[in-house]
């Protein structure tokens, strides 16, 4: 026998009593695991035999046309971005409070909430050079305000709670800041003549029923604070509870919002009339034309025929980019700001708008 035959049968013989103690090794972890009693843990002795008899997977073969696994989709809600589009048919209410599940982003995301909007030139008939209200007075004197100033908006909104209560309801907070600037009186040194803040907390409840054609989307009931941070005389303030509705067919939206001040008590009140001139009610309609442009009409009204009829405003918003539009506003009546609460004005605006609707 040669040396190499001899070789090769020590090498087979080893090999085979290699295989031979493997298997009866395996034998007894499969009756060691057999044996155990408790039903989840016989189930980890058998995982853990087979990871050790399990080989080792192998890497994946490199090829010139592999490419890195897609991103996820950003969500496209991560910052401000226009909402309430009804370019594809979807609801336009859904789109803007997140209804249906499909335009559910979660919580803590910024969205826009009332116009965002600049505008560059807006004419007033008339100025309130005299501020008053019933516990501030008037201004010591005439303040020469000029008709032609510059105005502009800021509002978002983002969600606090999904599913609040464990219902399909959510909860939102929401903050607007309207300005109003005399870039165009040099006199003055060109002064902010009017800031307004408001911070709100809605709860938004989905609804689902038809009413005159419409379909009924949602229910809201809300806290709002409003005010503009100055000292008196010239302070204004008020808090309010409030209930809306919204319904929608197709490319129309309409809103209606009623309201219950929050009485403050005596002298701590810098506008104790205000609902008797800016309102108790506000109906809001809103379309979206095919074209990208969209029409708004709001209607604020006090119920009473003495000392006024609240107010109406127009705006026409034309396309420009899906982000970008032309604005065009007309406002009528009292409370343009909340200064102004009991001044009765008329004012055109042209600017710019970003975002969609309210």
């Amino acid at each position: 026998m040669t040396a190499g035959r001899a070789m090769r049968r020590v090498f087979t013989a080893a090999l085979f009593g290699m295989v031979g103690t493997a298997q009866a090794q395996t034998a007894a972890d499969l009756v060691r695991c057999r044996d155990v009693v408790d039903a989840n843990e016989r189930l980890r002795c058998y995982d853990a035999l087979a990871r050790e008899l399990a080989p080792p997977p192998a890497p994946p073969a490199a090829t010139e046309s592999a490419k890195p696994a897609p991103l996820p989709r950003e969500d496209p809600r991560s910052a401000l971005t226009p909402t309430g589009r009804a370019d594809d048919g979807r609801s336009l209410l859904s789109q803007r409070w997140e209804i249906e599940r499909e335009d559910k982003y979660g919580t803590f995301k910024f969205t826009y909430y009332r116009p965002n909007y600049i505008l560059p030139v807006l004419w007033s008939d008339d100025a309130n050079r005299l501020p008053e209200s019933p516990t501030r007075g008037a201004t010591p004197t005439e303040i020469p305000y000029r008709d032609l100033e510059a105005a502009f908006q800021l509002s978002f909104k983002m969600k606090l709670v999904e599913e609040a209560f464990g219902t399909p309801s959510d909860i939102w907070v929401g903050y607007t800041q309207q300005s109003y600037w005399q870039v165009f009186n040099s006199e003055l040194s060109r002064p902010f003549r009017e800031t307004d803040f408001e911070p709100e907390v809605m709860w938004v409840v989905p609804t689902d029923y038809s009413v005159l054609g419409l379909r009924g989307r949602l229910l809201s009931f809300g806290l709002a604070h409003q005010s503009n941070g100055r000292a008196e005389p010239l302070s204004r303030s008020w808090n309010r509870v409030y209930a809306m509705i919204g319904l929608e067919r197709e490319g129309f939206v309409l809103q209606a919002k009623v309201w219950r001040r929050l009485n403050e008590s005596g002298d701590d009140d810098d506008n104790p009339d205000i609902v008797d001139y800016v309102g108790r009610a506000e109906f809001l309609g809103f379309y979206q034309w095919s074209g990208g442009s969209s029409t708004t009409l709001r209607l604020r009204t006090t119920f009473k025929r003495d000392p006024g009829w609240g107010s109406a405003q127009f705006d026409w918003r034309f396309a420009f980019t899906r982000q970008l539009q032309g604005y065009f506003q007309v406002f009528s009546g009292y409370g343009e700001s909340l200064i102004d609460y009991n001044f009765r004005k008329t004012s055109v605006g042209l600017g710019i708008s970003v975002g969609n609707w309210y």
